[in-house]
């Protein structure tokens, strides 16, 4: 079967691809490992995922709010509700910062051109960061890393788009980033 993120035109055909990936029609997408679907702490959230990706946020990385729990390690892990990845419509952009906003979400949006962001936790274990999203190196280098073999003009816009990132503050709260995305693109 020929690669499709190879054929992929823009932003919005790469969000098509990575719906059809969350919902199981396509075993993997570039910046994923090979053959590896969601992890099964984001099955729930399929459904508003693959809809925003339609609509032209192409997420790349999401996680649900987790309360406090022991892991197999046995520290205390929590989480916050985050999501990322990006946006080349301006209108859809203002309207899922918008929706977040009066959600009370994070909203941290990287344009064209910013070098470095260090991030904002999202997951700790025994009350240290273990993973950070709105992380990045600049749009190149994280272009480069998630979308190796897709094709050219769809990096291009990737290259204009913001990567906007998402994150509730409250650690464990599942029940206000996913709504206000929904909302979005109503």
């Amino acid at each position: 079967m020929a690669n499709p993120w190879k054929k992929a035109g823009s932003v919005a055909e790469l969000g098509s691809l990575m719906a059809d990936w969350l919902e199981g029609r396509i075993s993997s997408w570039p910046g994923y490992e090979a053959g590896a679907g969601p992890d099964d702490e984001t099955r729930h959230l399929i459904p508003v995922l693959a809809a925003v990706n339609r609509a032209g946020y192409v997420t790349t990385c999401s996680q649900p709010g987790e309360s406090e729990t022991r892991g197999w390690d046995g520290r205390m892990w929590r989480q916050r509700a985050a999501v990322e990845g990006w946006v080349a419509d301006r209108r859809l952009l203002d309207r899922i910062r918008t929706q977040a906003k009066r959600a009370g979400i994070i909203v941290v949006a990287h344009r064209p051109g910013v070098q470095f962001h260090e991030g904002i936790p999202v997951t700790d274990a025994d009350g240290e960061p273990y993973t950070w999203f709105a992380r990045t190196e600049g749009h190149r280098d994280q272009i480069a890393y998630e979308w190796k073999g897709v094709g050219g003009r769809a990096v291009r816009e990737l290259r204009k788009s913001t990567y906007l990132t998402l994150i509730d503050p409250v650690w464990g709260r599942d029940d206000r980033l996913w709504p206000a995305l929904a909302n979005a693109i109503r």
